[in-house]
């Protein structure tokens, strides 16, 4: 019975990895993607699953990542900066394909949202050409942080101003509640069971992607490698634990 016990939990988190992987979407294929975040770091702790999933070479997509501040609340966006770079690198992001944005209205705070106007403009200048879908947190920005919530704003100002032509495509990452957050791979038992589509907290289902668990060293690494200036104590529970770094949901805007 001991041996059954000490055996329940690896069982249970291989099957349930097993049964994720065999449920996640098919990538897309040919697009142009534009992943916008709030901080550098973000796109290891929060879309790494995404970004794993769609920049696999015989898909022919086209990865940009835009972030809108340098994460410069410490004094360290100098730093940040070429961290996100490296970490995208990392993760299948051409490195000339990452830009921080150091604009005076959109610097790194936990105290206001950042205007939404100033977003889309961010957005109009540094698109060249238009994506096919552009990729960004939820209402609830997973923690609740203002300038992740601000990202969501801007966007839908910026696709909203567009053309119906255009036919850019707004995706969401899935804000779930705070035990579902640290299930790991087990919240796609929870996901299985609420249903509401592959959508991170229900809804609209755009993409359902699961990393293998060698793609789960790699964000790992992202993290602990290449931000090594946000490696406090609290990341390691982040990155041992949370969904995030194995499961994405992303619902269509």
């Amino acid at each position: 019975m001991n041996l059954l016990h000490a055996l329940l939990l690896p069982l249970t988190l291989t099957l349930t990895w097993l049964y994720a992987l065999t449920t996640r979407t098919a990538p897309p294929r040919n697009k142009r993607i534009t992943l916008l975040i709030a901080h550098p770091d973000d796109e290891a702790m929060f879309f790494s699953p995404t970004l794993l999933a769609l920049t696999k070479p015989h898909l022919n997509n086209t990865l940009s990542v835009i972030c809108l501040s340098t994460g410069n609340a410490d004094g360290i966006g100098h730093i940040r900066k070429h961290e996100l770079v490296a970490s995208c690198a990392r993760l299948g992001v051409a490195r000339e394909r990452v830009q921080s944005i150091d604009h005076p209205e959109l610097q790194d705070q936990m105290h206001s949202p950042w205007p939404s106007s100033t977003i889309a403009r961010v957005l109009r200048e540094r698109h060249e050409v238009l994506p096919d879908v552009l990729i960004t947190f939820d209402e609830r920005g997973v923690s609740g942080h203002p300038n992740h919530i601000s990202c969501l704003r801007g966007a839908q100002e910026w696709v909203l101003g567009l053309s119906e032509a255009a036919g850019v495509e707004l995706w969401m990452l899935g804000t779930v509640g705070v035990v579902r957050k640290y299930l790991f791979v087990l919240d796609c038992v929870v996901q299985a069971v609420l249903g509401g589509g592959r959508g991170g907290a229900g809804g609209k289902g755009a993409g359902w992607f699961v990393s293998t668990v060698g793609e789960v060293r790699v964000a790992r690494e992202a993290m602990v490698s290449d931000h090594r200036s946000q490696m406090r104590w609290f990341r390691w529970g982040w990155i041992g634990l949370s969904r995030y770094m194995v499961v994405n949901g992303l619902e269509r805007g």
